[in-house]
């Protein structure tokens, strides 16, 4: 029996060369009629090989059979573990590849699965709310077809999810999908697959916080895709979702840095007015003296504005800056305060006070100027 490389051709082989030796059996009649299976044939093989054959010569040929199934069995095993290394050295080169280019995820992502993975097409979009916008496609240089009108479709325009259910029902559901040839039509959005003309292809979610941000899509042209493509593609998903998140961590704590040093220099800059200012002690009771007014006597008391003691100590320094006319503004940028902060202290001074305008403060400052100035003369 000349033995096949593939797996199918060599099952049909060994269900022939059964017949040939045990004849139309049952059971072999039952395998036969199913599909093809090396796991199923050996193990019929060898069950009728621990039977005890009848001749010596039909064990020779069973025993023949199981080692030359064996064989292949190893072959095929060590054929995929090969393919699989292949593409696990390949995905590890494109991981560095994106993390080496993270600012061009997109393009990097395309060309290297259509060159270092080997796929036909592949497309990079990202997800806005209800829309998703192609922005990079690749084409592997093995394909002799023209693409150029796909490429040049690919200009990053707003596409509406409503328009590419296959499309919708992914970001919605954040998970995979696959579509072979046969529906290759079937809502999807039309316009790019007319111009790819795929032979099936598959979808893969970038999700970051639980939503989903972008879109992969790769094909093999001619060539169906399999589980291994869905699981090497949703990889590189999940890489390019780990370098989106730490690109927006960076950009947050970059933000935060520069608010930070922000709040540093305006802090330093109001330091260093209060250190040039002028240090004034405003009287706890009373308004300042007006400029030039004579001394009092240390014994005399100037007559109080009611209710004044009840000001807090930057109640006061408020109040004395409203009598000489000055400003929130002004009083802010004496004091260091906001605008906000004296907007409050000079509420609460009318409250206390029980005055409702500054008119009526100032009022209050001129009378005990006044009283203060009289109890000097008439003490003097």
């Amino acid at each position: 029996m000349v033995i096949s490389t593939s797996p199918f051709e060599l099952a049909q082989q060994a269900v022939a060369e059964l017949h040939d030796l045990l004849g139309s059996e049952l059971n072999l009649v039952r395998l036969a009629d199913g599909e093809p299976d090396l796991t199923v044939i050996r193990a019929f093989a060898a069950r009728k090989l621990r039977e005890g054959p009848e001749s010596a010569e039909l064990a020779v040929r069973l025993a023949e059979l199981v080692t030359r199934l064996d064989t292949a069995s190893r072959d095929d095993i060590a054929r995929r573990l090969h393919v699989h290394t292949e593409q696990f050295e390949a995905l590890q080169q494109v991981v560095r590849a994106i993390d080496a280019r993270a600012d061009h995820i997109a393009r990097t992502v395309t060309q290297e699965l259509c060159t270092s993975l080997g796929y036909g097409k592949a497309m990079f979009s990202v997800v806005r709310g209800s829309t998703w916008s192609p922005i990079a496609l690749a084409v592997n240089p093995s394909l002799t077809e023209d693409f150029h009108e796909l490429v040049t479709a690919i200009d990053g325009r707003e596409i509406s999810l409503r328009e590419a259910p296959r499309e919708a029902e992914l970001v919605r559901r954040r998970r995979p999908y696959a579509v072979d040839g046969v529906d290759t039509y079937r809502h999807t959005y039309r316009p790019l697959i007319d111009l790819s003309r795929p032979a099936g292809y598959i979808a893969v979610p970038i999700v970051v916080d639980s939503r989903t941000v972008a879109m992969i899509h790769v094909d093999r042209q001619s060539d169906s895709l399999t589980d291994t493509d869905v699981h090497i593609v949703g990889a590189l998903a999940g890489v390019c979702a780990s370098v989106k998140e730490r690109a927006d961590l960076r950009q947050q704590i970059s933000a935060r840095n520069e608010h930070v040093d922000a709040e540093i220099q305006r802090l330093t800059r109001a330091l260093r007015h209060l250190e040039q200012a002028p240090v004034t002690m405003p009287e706890l009771a009373t308004c300042e003296p007006p400029a030039g007014a004579p001394s009092t006597d240390v014994n005399a008391q100037a007559p109080a504005i009611p209710r004044a003691h009840t000001l807090t100590a930057r109640e006061r320094e408020v109040l004395t800056l409203m009598a000489t006319g000055a400003t929130n503004g002004t009083i802010s940028r004496r004091l260091c305060i906001s605008d906000g902060t004296v907007k409050s202290h000079v509420q609460r001074i009318f409250k206390k006070l029980g005055v409702s305008t500054r008119a009526e403060v100032a009022a209050l400052c001129a009378h005990a100027k006044t009283g203060a100035h009289a109890m000097t003369v008439n003490g003097g």
